[in-house]
């Protein structure tokens, strides 16, 4: 089974991997680059400093300064910071945050669409699902094998984009870590997992691996805005009780609603169960669609 299950999805894996190294290497270097960037914005505020200028507002406001030397020191970041870093690395949103989810999700069907259809559309499932290997161990080994894959997979991916947020933020590109809360830590593996399911079962029914890809990719939205409405709404919420309105660092739901800070990881663990269940109720309807009656 060790053997099948290499040379069936060899392929899948080396690309998985070269990704999955492309985006870390990517990370690292924007991380790293988001780093130095604040470093020399902290030097160029000492240098200020040092020549006596008037040093920008907290509101980022530009600041004229009668000195020739002050004005060619300003010159440099006439925006203040979080304009000027929002400038730089606005980029970061689309690709990191908003891109990580996808990534995880594309290579959850594209590995998930193939494992049943892929068999039927070539026939081979009348050879390996009567050898000495049981139906039932074909697809629980190649299900929980991949899954497991997948899920570390996510989890590299999710903490990586985790160490990527937090320069983001620190240089103002974002408010708080909860806007990232889809794209770090668990989330990731929990999205490849559920792509990954979503994909196989209905490959398994629609026995076309292309159909199953575009209908996989389709329906996983539906499904990651439910487990999404669940996460956010359905969990326990504090409420604000201080014209403030909802503190820093806290997840406003609405209506004066919000989760707390310390509740990022229950939330974290929340999602990844929900998208696991899930994961499994589909796996289960994939094992329906093998029974022999069913292909033919």
């Amino acid at each position: 089974m060790r053997c099948l299950l290499w040379r069936q999805h060899r392929g899948q894996l080396l690309w998985t991997a070269v990704v999955l190294a492309v985006a870390g290497a990517v990370m690292v270097v924007v991380a790293h680059a988001a780093d130095r960037w604040q470093r020399d914005y902290a030097r160029w505020l000492a240098q200020l400093r040092a020549s006596g200028c008037s040093l920008p507002t907290k509101t980022d406001a530009v600041v004229h300064a009668p000195a020739p030397a002050c004005q060619a020191l300003l010159s440099r970041y006439p925006d203040g910071q979080q304009s000027s870093f929002a400038q730089a690395y606005n980029f970061a949103i689309p690709v990191f945050e908003e891109g990580m989810p996808v990534l995880m999700v594309v290579i959850g069907v594209l590995v998930g669409a193939p494992l049943i259809a892929r068999e039927v559309e070539q026939r081979t499932q009348l050879v390996a699902w009567t050898q000495s290997i049981s139906r039932r161990r074909w697809y629980v080994t190649k299900t929980g094998v991949l899954a497991t894959g997948l899920a570390l997979t996510g989890l590299l991916a999710g903490v990586a984009n985790d160490h990527v947020q937090i320069p983001l933020n620190r240089g103002g590109l974002t408010s708080s870590r909860w806007i990232w809360f889809f794209s770090i830590d668990l989330a990731p593996a929990a999205e490849a997992v559920l792509a990954f399911a979503l994909a196989a079962v209905i490959g398994a029914y629609l026995r076309r691996t292309l159909a199953a890809i575009g209908a996989a990719l389709v329906s996983f939205l539906a499904l990651f805005l439910l487990a999404a409405w669940a996460v956010r709404s359905l969990t326990p919420t504090s409420t604000a009780t201080t014209p403030r309105g909802t503190p820093d660092n806290a997840w406003g739901v609405g209506g004066g609603r919000y989760h707390p800070a310390e509740q990022y990881w229950p939330l974290q663990l929340i999602y990844l169960a929900i998208a696991l269940v899930l994961a499994i109720a589909l796996f289960t309807l994939g094992w329906r669609a093998t029974r022999p009656r069913h292909i033919v």
